[in-house]
């Protein structure tokens, strides 16, 4: 596991005032969640359901699948190391700048891998049998999307390798197309999805993968006992009964994320990378991601994401996600002050 996510609070003595350096949607129904599991104590007097399968067909009925085609995990990152251990030794082609458990994940179980800046990724690109191709829709850390069409040609030209999406953020880019109905005609198509991400709740470690058939089935022997605990479970019950109240309105998160975007665009000191997404890529013009991370933290309380253990990124990147206009506004004066020291 590479250290240096998110929301890594408890890394830090400083107290933190305003964070954005988790692309958690800071407009979330996690306090309605958590009220709900108020009254669900109890159930963890029993072991949970191993195979979630409460949960399982509530998912599948969701999307309008079978609950063979779902496997619930305990977040994105079993997911993403349950695919390395089935394809243990493939060869697996990365994209990047990407979130880095893809490739720690490969790495741990032995894949010879190529990376591809995630720009270059198009559907007339031919891979090798067997081969495994993982990247993000939309992408993290830059919130660039691969559009449906580039999927599906590289699923239809590619009938022997797989593709592994983390559609973690789709539910959170209204310019993101669902993924979920593709795999209807493309067997050869893995997708990866968060309620870690879309509900707020990553103390609680929640997705799922949707696949073929076969592919479930050969993944479910990979799994440690109970890895999904039982209020996890009940979170996402209530979450599949409540899904469109729950769901956060992506269309004002990406409306104020480009706002945002805009005003750090005017600092002279800063090169946004423009995303339609609720969080963003910078790159400092001169000085480091890491000296302004830490004088953000010790002499303002911000938190920001150093992006420099991104693979293909530079030690001046750095990745923010939106937050209500107050904190925005004193990230900005936080910036201004910086740049005026360091200048």
């Amino acid at each position: 596991m590479l250290y240096g996510h998110g929301n890594d609070l408890y890394d830090y003595s400083e107290k933190i005032t305003a964070d954005f350096s988790s692309n958690i949607p800071y407009r979330n129904a996690s306090v309605q969640i958590v009220a709900h599991l108020s009254g669900c104590l109890h159930l963890i007097s029993d072991y949970p359901d191993p195979n979630a399968r409460a949960l399982t067909h509530e998912i599948a009925e969701h999307h309008n699948l079978s609950p063979e085609n779902v496997l619930v995990t305990n977040g994105s990152a079993e997911a993403f190391y349950l695919l390395a251990h089935l394809f243990a030794g493939k060869h697996s082609t990365i994209t990047y700048p990407a979130f880095a458990e893809y490739e720690d994940a490969c790495t741990l179980y032995g894949h010879t891998l190529s990376f591809m800046p995630v720009s270059e990724l198009c559907g007339s690109i031919n891979f090798t049998s067997n081969e495994t191709v993982w990247f993000a829709f939309p992408n993290n850390p830059d919130g660039s999307i691969v559009s449906s069409e580039t999927i599906e040609n590289l699923c239809l030209n590619n009938p022997d390798s797989y593709f592994i999406i983390d559609n973690a953020y789709g539910e959170l880019c209204t310019q993101c197309q669902p993924v979920i109905p593709l795999h209807a005609n493309y067997p050869n198509l893995i997708s990866v999805h968060s309620l870690t991400k879309t509900f707020a709740i990553p103390g609680l470690r929640l997705g799922y993968i949707v696949a073929e058939k076969n592919i479930i089935n050969r993944l479910q022997p990979l799994r440690i006992p109970w890895t999904v605990n039982t209020l996890a479970q009940e979170a996402g019950s209530f979450v599949m009964e409540n899904y469109s109240r729950l769901l956060p309105d992506a269309g004002i998160l990406c409306r104020e994320s480009q706002q945002f975007q805009q005003q750090l665009a005017t600092l002279s000191h800063l090169e946004v990378t423009p995303s339609p997404c609720h969080f963003f890529l910078i790159r400092l013009k001169s000085g480091t991601a890491s000296k302004l991370k830490s004088y953000l933290l010790e002499k303002h309380g911000i938190l920001i994401r150093d992006a420099s253990n991104f693979r293909g990124l530079s030690p001046c990147h750095f990745r923010l996600s939106v937050q209500e206009k107050t904190a925005n506004d004193r990230l900005t004066d936080a910036l201004r002050d910086f740049f005026k020291i360091t200048a």
